[in-house]
């Protein structure tokens, strides 16, 4: 029984196989733009750090939280 299948290709077993052609599509980002899929990031709003001594404040301070037997 024999079905009909043009997906299908039978290929000699020790020959090199045949190299599929690239498909040039857009890529999924340019389908997205084509197609009014693709959805805006919201901006985010990023805290800023105020200036180096809120930092220095941070950092500074006693280190008692380590032995001094080393």
């Amino acid at each position: 029984m024999e079905h009909k299948n043009p997906a299908l290709v039978q290929e000699p077993r020790y020959e090199p196989a045949i190299v599929i052609p690239l498909k040039q599509e857009a890529s999924l980002l340019d389908w997205l733009k084509a197609n009014n899929r693709l959805i805006p990031r919201e901006p985010v709003e990023i805290e800023k750090v105020k200036s180096d001594e809120d930092l220095d404040v941070l950092m500074d301070g006693e280190d008692d939280d380590f032995d001094e037997d080393d």
